[in-house]
């Protein structure tokens, strides 16, 4: 039937703005989509699309402090604060062009809940950026340093 139709016709659209986004980093997102993968994944409770673009480090660091059948959305401290927040959006970024840190809004509906802002420490590897470190608020606070707190 005609049911597949919509999705060829995005296929080609969606190769088509792929490779002329970037050209000279083809290979690797923006800081920005790579801050917009993580914001969707902490609002969906998904975390499988971030653990894919880890450092090596950090994905072992993760690995290890995730109980087998644990969520990973729920298990590993992604945010400052465990609560679920209702929104979450790239702000902005810092750093350098080699290592870009980029600035996540976290926001509640509930008026009496103050938002905050974390930060992705990225870096390349391969030509492709990925997570190294989360920064939590404007402290010295890490994804690393609680993981490594962790028992």
């Amino acid at each position: 039937g005609n049911q597949g139709t919509p999705m060829r016709s995005f296929l080609p659209l969606f190769a088509l703005a792929a490779l002329t986004a970037t050209p000279a980093a083809a290979l690797s997102m923006t800081s920005a989509q790579l801050g917009t993968l993580f914001c969707f994944a902490r609002l969906s409770s998904d975390m499988a699309p971030v653990l894919a673009i880890l450092t090596p480090e950090l994905a072992d660091l993760v690995h290890k402090h995730l109980p087998d059948g644990a969520d990973a959305a729920t298990a590993i401290p992604w945010q400052s604060t465990p609560d679920y927040t209702d929104t979450c959006e790239a702000v902005g970024a810092s750093g350098t062009a080699d290592e870009p840190v980029i600035v996540l809004s976290f926001g509640f509906r509930d008026p009496s809940k103050a938002g905050y802002a974390d930060s992705l420490v990225t870096h390349f590897i391969d030509k492709r950026l990925r997570i190294d470190d989360i920064r939590f608020g404007s402290g010295t606070d890490t994804l690393r340093k609680r993981l490594e707190a962790m028992p």
